[in-house]
C-alpha cells in the first residue's frame, strides 16, 4: 500500500500543470496485470458461440465476497434467476436484484488512499485557477496602464499638432529668405 501511494503521489508531482493527465496516470497505475488478460475467444454455452471480452469484463467479483464469477457462471446465474421465477412481477424483482448484484460485483472497489489523491487533485486544480485569475487580474491592471497611456500620448499629440499650426504662417509655407542647406 505504501508503495502504491509512493506511486500516486509521484505521478500527481510529475503532473502538475496538467490535471487530465495526472488522472490518466492515476488510473493506469489502478490496473491490474489479471484484469488485462482476454479470455479465449469463443465457448460453447448451450450450443451458441459467444464471443468473450476481456476479463475486467468476463470475471466480476461478487458482493458477498464469494470471489471472483466468470461471464459464463453470470449467465447460468441469470438464467437460473429467471426460470425460477413464477410470473412476470417476480421475474423483474429477480432481475432487479441479479443486476444489483451485478453492478456492485463490476464497480471497481474504491481504494483507500483515493479520497486523498483526488482531494490533493482539487486542491492543485484550485491553486492553478488561483494562479491564472492572479496572471488575468495583473494583465488587466497592465492593460488599463497602457490605454491610459496612449489616451495621454493622443492628448499630447493633438496638443502639438495645434501648437505647430498656430506656429506656421497664414500662407502654408515659410516666409523670406531661408540658407538652402538648412532645409
Amino acid at each position: 500500500m505504501a508503495a502504491d501511494s509512493a506511486e500516486k503521489a509521484r505521478a500527481l508531482e510529475q503532473c502538475e500543470r496538467d490535471l487530465d493527465l495526472a488522472i490518466e496516470r492515476l488510473v493506469n497505475l489502478r490496473l491490474d496485470p489479471e484484469h488485462d488478460a482476454v479470455e479465449g475467444a469463443a465457448s460453447d454455452i448451450n450450443g451458441d458461440v459467444v464471443r468473450h471480452a476481456p476479463a475486467a469484463a468476463a470475471a466480476v467479483p461478487v458482493p458477498s465476497g464469494g470471489g471472483i464469477i466468470s461471464r459464463a457462471e453470470w449467465v447460468e446465474r441469470l438464467m437460473a434467476e429467471m426460470s425460477s421465477a413464477a410470473d412476470a412481477g417476480d421475474a423483474r424483482a429477480r432481475a432487479a436484484r441479479f443486476l444489483e448484484d451485478f453492478g456492485a460485483a463490476a464497480a471497481p472497489p474504491f481504494p483507500r488512499g483515493a479520497n486523498a489523491i483526488l482531494k490533493k487533485a482539487v486542491r492543485l486544480q484550485l491553486r492553478l485557477d488561483r494562479e491564472k485569475e492572479a496572471a488575468n487580474r495583473e494583465l488587466q491592471r497592465q492593460l488599463a496602464g497602457f490605454q491610459e497611456r496612449v489616451r495621454s500620448l493622443e492628448a499630447d499629440k493633438y496638443a502639438l499638432t495645434l501648437h505647430l499650426r498656430r506656429a506656421r504662417p497664414q500662407g502654408g509655407s515659410m516666409s523670406g529668405r531661408f540658407h538652402p542647406e538648412v532645409f
